[in-house]
């Protein structure tokens, strides 16, 4: 017969209580996880032996930090609430808070199998399938797909959640799958494309409101937000620097709105990278100072912060948008370029220019409001042209 200990035994070490229950019958485990209570109960026909084998199992493993508790948390909860408390921490802008969303939504949708089951039930073969699906997006949205599927393993496997031991993300037989899309290089203008450009800002549009806009922006190779939040205020005439500190952005429902800091601000260490100063005594950018003079000769400045561009109509900021039509029409009408005329491509053509004039990276970075040593500002923004490379060969000979 076995063994029967009919008063409440301490395991000892907070390691919980193991006893038989008159009541029920059977032995009882009751121990403390993640500050829950939990109870173990001997099964019908388990011998004592056996089910206190399975209480030493279960101590080993709360005393070896793997101890796992089944849990209804899946995929998407785990995501939104990592969502939500980045916003609330403000890490997040509300536009950026929204794009996280929108991510969210294309893993339900691309994972809609297994997204809402249980992550404990989630295996590599669940990832493995959802490729196909992923696949349908551009690289820039899988990479975005791929980084919240990790983060939502990889809170499920943190000690305050012990959901999982393993995150199956990093396994080194799961790889992020490659978009079936033709990847769209952003290009800069070639020499010809840039000076037919010029030439018709400065002549057939040359009384267009936004002449001076796409100028700025060619010339000082700023974001377009960052050219749109240009007020006279940052010129220093004293120093002849442009202060760049800002830009225009989005709030959640795509309004254009007024931010402090430029893109490149981490929220963190409230250190804005992107904030510089443009020297303006030299050749380089000695003609944005007609530009900056220009607007205060065509009307008085006396909008919201003082700005250099301003929708007078609409009493409102001029949107990215905006500039981004206009140049496509102006594409469009005089066949400037073969490729889409974008304002990003316009931030494209300054560096590269910068580059081919043989400027060092690290001060490209700082004039570009790159985070030093980044590599972003020559793997997406500098390229180089068939031009350049006869030109440099022509040189050696």
């Amino acid at each position: 017969m076995e063994r029967r200990n009919k008063k409440t035994k301490s395991v000892g070490n907070g390691e919980g209580s193991l006893y038989y229950s008159e009541t029920l019958k059977c032995w009882i485990f009751q121990y403390v996880i993640n500050n829950s209570r939990k109870t173990m109960k001997q099964r019908k026909n388990e011998t004592v032996k056996a089910f206190k084998s399975r209480v030493t199992d279960i101590k080993s493993k709360i005393n070896n930090n793997i101890y796992i508790d089944n849990s209804h948390e899946t995929i998407v909860t785990l995501c939104k609430d990592y969502i939500d408390q980045k916003y609330l921490d403000k890490i997040t802008s509300p536009r950026s808070y929204k794009r996280d969303l929108e991510t969210l939504e294309q893993i339900k949708k691309t994972c809609s199998k297994f997204c809402n089951i249980p992550i404990q039930k989630v295996t590599i073969k669940h990832i493995e399938e959802a490729k196909k699906e992923i696949m349908n997006y551009a690289n820039s949205t899988i990479n975005k797909i791929w980084t919240l599927l990790n983060k939502a393993f990889y809170i499920a496997c943190s000690p305050s959640r012990r959901i999982l031991v393993y995150n199956i993300m990093q396994d080194e037989n799961l790889r992020k799958p490659i978009s079936n899309k033709k990847a769209k290089k952003i290009t800069a203008l070639s020499h010809d494309e840039y000076n037919k450009l010029i030439s018709i800002l400065e002549n057939e549009e040359s009384n267009h409101k936004y002449k001076d806009i796409i100028l700025m922006q060619l010339i000082s190779g700023m974001r377009i937000g960052e050219v749109l939040a240009r007020s006279k205020d940052d010129y220093d005439i004293k120093e002849h620097t442009l202060h760049i500190y800002n830009t225009l952005t989005e709030d959640d429902n795509y309004n254009v709105i007024w931010s402090e800091h430029t893109k490149t601000f981490n929220k963190r260490t409230q250190t804005d990278e992107g904030e510089r100063y443009l020297p303006l005594d030299n050749y380089l950018f000695k003609n944005l100072i007609q530009i900056i003079n220009r607007p205060q000769k065509v009307s008085s400045i006396s909008n919201i912060h003082n700005l250099l561009f301003w929708n007078f109509e609409k009493d409102t900021y001029i949107s990215p948008n905006e500039v981004n039509s206009y140049l496509n029409r102006i594409n469009k009408k005089y066949n400037i370029s073969k490729e889409i005329l974008s304002t990003h491509r316009l931030r494209h053509t300054a560096l590269t220019r910068w580059r081919e004039a043989g400027m060092e990276l690290n001060v490209i970075q700082y004039l570009a409001g790159h985070v030093e040593g980044s590599r972003i500002t020559e793997e997406t923004y500098i390229d180089t042209s068939l031009a350049y490379v006869k030109t440099v060969l022509n040189r050696i000979s």
